[in-house]
C-alpha cells in the first residue's frame, strides 16, 4: 500500500468553523457548570452538610465532593473515548452535554439536608460523579472531533480555539 504524503484532507472550512464554534460553546458551558460548584462551596456546605457542626468540616466535605468529580474525569475520558471510536464523536458530545445538563439540573432542584436528610449529600455526590464523568468525556471528545473535522492545514489553529473560548467565557461568566 502506497502512502501519498501530498494528499490533503478536503474539509469545508466553513463547516469546520461551525464545528469549532458549537463544540467550544458546549465545552465552555460544561466547564462553567463544573466550576460553579466551587464558587458556591460555602452555600452548598451549609445546605447539604448542615448535620456537621464545624464549618471547616462542612467545607472539607463540600470540596471532597468536588474532588471526586475531578478524579472521575479520566474514567469518563476512557469510557467516552471508546464510545466515540465505535459510534462517532457527535454521539459522545451530545451524550456528555445531556449528562451534564441532567446532573446540573439535579443539583439545582435538590432539596437540602434539612428537608430530606442523608439523601441530600448522597444525591449531591452522585450528581457530582455524573458531572466529572461527563466533563472527562466531553473535553477529550471535543478535541478529537475538532481535529478530525478540520482541514489538515488549519487543524492546530482551529483546535486551540476550544481552549481559548473556554477560558474567556468561564472567566467572563464567573466575574459577575
Amino acid at each position: 500500500m502506497k502512502f501519498n504524503k501530498h494528499k490533503i484532507n478536503t474539509v469545508d472550512i466553513n463547516q469546520a468553523k461551525k464545528s469549532v464554534f458549537a463544540t467550544g460553546i458546549g465545552n465552555a458551558m460544561e466547564w462553567f457548570d463544573f466550576a460553579l460548584y466551587s464558587y458556591l462551596a460555602v452555600i452548598i456546605s451549609k445546605n447539604f452538610f448542615s448535620q456537621v457542626e464545624n464549618d471547616e468540616i462542612k467545607l472539607i466535605f463540600t470540596f471532597a465532593t468536588f474532588a471526586i468529580a475531578f478524579l472521575l474525569r479520566p474514567v469518563g475520558g476512557i469510557v467516552f473515548g471508546k464510545i466515540g471510536d465505535k459510534y462517532g464523536r457527535k454521539v459522545v458530545l451530545t451524550s456528555t452535554i445531556i449528562l451534564m445538563a441532567i446532573s446540573t439540573f439535579i443539583i439545582g432542584i435538590l432539596p437540602t439536608y434539612d428537608q430530606i436528610g442523608i439523601w441530600a449529600p448522597i444525591i449531591l455526590l452522585l450528581a457530582r460523579i455524573m458531572q466529572g464523568f461527563s466533563v472527562g468525556g466531553e473535553y477529550a471528545g471535543a478535541m478529537v472531533y475538532i481535529a478530525e473535522s478540520s482541514p489538515d492545514n488549519k487543524r492546530i489553529r482551529l483546535g486551540k480555539w476550544i481552549r481559548i473560548r473556554l477560558l474567556y467565557l468561564v472567566t467572563f461568566l464567573l466575574r459577575y
